[in-house]
């Protein structure tokens, strides 16, 4: 016959040989807490509760332009002028790191980080 204990982190009843002391935690937790499941499950909850509420008459149609919108938006980078300099605070659509860029020499041709390619820029704009 083992004995059950309740686990004070999660409320949940587990074999009492099973417990284990958690760094974070400083207490002897279950199986599930010292793996990091719980903690899981409680951030899906919260994420489910924190769903935005879509207003009335919200389709299918709205949903894919929003769904295009997004993807749109995630491929141009942000370009942004940085005041006293003929440079630009480029934001990588990619990996979201921001390095400076200089529209006349077009340079650098890609990003440090990841490599990926700064589309075309007008620099008629910039002028």
């Amino acid at each position: 016959m083992t004995i059950k204990a309740k686990c004070r982190n999660c409320d949940k009843e587990v074999p009492a040989d099973q417990f284990k002391l958690h760094y974070k935690y400083k207490m002897m937790v279950c199986p599930d807490c010292f793996r990091g499941k719980t903690q899981l499950q409680k951030e899906k909850a919260k994420a489910e509760q924190e769903k935005p509420s879509k207003p009335a008459g919200w389709d299918m149609d709205d949903e894919y332009l929003q769904k295009v919108k997004r993807e749109r938006d995630k491929e141009q980078p942000q370009f942004q002028k940085v005041p006293g300099s003929e440079h630009l605070q480029c934001t990588c659509c990619n990996c979201k790191y921001s390095f400076k860029y200089d529209p006349f020499r077009k340079r650098p041709r890609s990003c440090p980080f990841c490599n990926e390619d700064i589309p075309k820029l007008n620099t008629y704009s910039l002028l």
